[in-house]
């Protein structure tokens, strides 16, 4: 039973300090009594976990089917979740096979799409070319649903994306032609999200006081706060206010300490989001920031991009004997052992970082349960097998049910079945988020949802 007093409190509240400094809230269960929020369950939340350069298939997919099933070398690390995850096999990105540009670029611009690419120049393989995707985006149409109760309609972070403005580096999609680049900084997300301007060109150590004094500046709206709550939203507020912190500190110790002959270059004082090395700090950077953005409902909707289509990233932070990029690795022949040992390490760690995810939102507690609880999780890929280009047999993992809404803890084949679109999938979990629809992306595989997810 509850134990929260009877104050109602705003879905708009945030602590305010001196100096305009705000800190957002988690959702409360004081909160629950707003007119917005009256009687109704935790919002659903939908988060997309984009991979390049396809997979290993032998190393990816489970052996045995349904409930009873193994995980794979590449899926070991998500061993602590197995009963949240639906593996989902037999997935055909059909749409990503029609129109333009390469197999990579129709691969990308189509994962959350399920569109052809328009006519355009971005450069590919072979002396083809195109434009952007021709549709709009899975998350962004599930945000135009979700995003009006919310400050920020959808979220799109990379990690060493490196930005370069063209159809392989682009998974989310106002419409067709209408690309929404990835936030590649968590410095920028974290200023974006949490009210630094990030216009303002101030000094590294202005800004790290800034991040410190803004709990110190919270501290007297804080107290006279945590007296109006019951002891659950009080434990509640002080894990956000913990995690903020945490977060905020991390942001400081990775500002460069100089001194001595180790002087600053006019580069930059904090470490570089577009440098490789700086991949698993950055990466769990802006884990922690979409989980943040997920607790503090600033937003519902949101995509992380790891690198992008033919990122050539040497991952020697995983394995030391990696000296050779990934897309290159992923183009190795499938007799060459020691490489797909390496493709499949890499994919590991991937699956590492989408545990790690997982984990976090399930550390964030939600009425009776947990942000995760309320929350699908898809990794998506734009190859499926990458020294083929293949976009038969997608490697696809689902990850929560979305509020009990998909059926977990299987392993789904379909190896009986004709030809099945991705689309399919892309419309149940539109379905999943509340969307009324039962087609989306090109109409030629506008066939509803996938059987057997709920």
């Amino acid at each position: 039973m509850s134990n929260r007093k009877n104050h109602r409190l705003s879905r708009r509240t945030v602590l305010r300090g001196l100096g305009g400094a705000t800190i957002a809230l988690p959702l409360l269960d004081a909160m629950r009594s707003d007119t917005a929020y009256a009687g109704a369950d935790s919002p659903k939340r939908l988060i997309i976990m984009y991979t390049p350069n396809g997979t290993v298939p032998v190393n990816f997919w489970p052996a045995g089917s349904g409930p009873d099933f193994e995980l794979s070398p590449i899926l070991t690390p998500l061993a602590a979740h197995k009963q949240d995850l639906l593996v989902i096999g037999g997935l055909d990105m059909l749409s990503s096979l029609k129109g333009p540009g390469d197999a990579h670029q129709k691969g990308t611009g189509g994962c959350l799409t399920g569109t052809p690419l328009l006519e355009g120049n971005f450069a590919g393989d072979g002396g083809q070319s195109a434009g952007w995707a021709g549709g709009i985006s899975l998350d962004q149409a599930v945000a135009n649903h979700l995003g009006k109760d919310t400050p920020f309609a959808s979220l799109e972070l990379g990690v060493a994306v490196q930005d370069p403005a063209n159809v392989g580096a682009r998974i989310s999609y106002r419409g067709a032609g209408q690309p929404l680049p990835p936030e590649n900084s968590p410095y920028a997300a974290y200023q974006r999200l949490f009210g630094d301007s990030i216009a303002d060109p101030l000094a590294v150590e202005r800004r790290a006081a800034r991040r410190r004094a803004v709990l110190d500046a919270v501290n007297d709206e804080h107290r006279a706060l945590r007296s109006r709550l019951g002891g659950e939203d009080r434990e509640k507020l002080e894990n956000h206010l913990s995690a903020v912190e945490e977060i905020r500190n991390r942001l400081d110790e990775s500002v460069i300490t100089f001194g001595g002959e180790c002087q600053p270059l006019d580069q930059g004082e904090l470490l570089d989001p577009n440098v490789v090395a700086n991949m698993p700090f950055m990466g769990k950077l802006q884990i922690d920031l979409m989980a943040m953005a997920m607790a503090c409902d600033i937003t519902r909707v949101g995509t992380i991009m790891w690198t992008r289509s033919v990122a050539n990233h040497v991952f020697s932070f995983v394995d030391p004997k990696i000296t050779e990029g990934h897309h290159s690795i992923a183009h190795k022949g499938d007799e060459d052992a020691p490489k797909i040992a390496q493709n499949t390490a890499i994919n590991a760690w991937y699956a590492e970082q989408l545990a790690y995810l997982i984990t976090k939102l399930k550390a964030i507690p939600e009425g009776d349960g947990t942000v995760f609880d309320n929350t699908v999780i898809l990794w998506t890929n734009e190859q499926a097998k990458g020294n083929n280009h293949s976009r038969f047999d997608m490697p696809y993992v689902l990850a929560g049910s979305a509020g009990g809404y998909f059926k977990t803890g299987r392993y789904l084949t379909r190896p009986d079945m004709p030809q099945v679109p991705h689309n399919k999938l892309l419309v149940s979990l539109l379905q999943a988020m509340g969307v009324e629809t039962d087609s989306f992306g090109d109409p030629e595989f506008d066939t509803g949802p996938l059987s057997g997810l709920t």
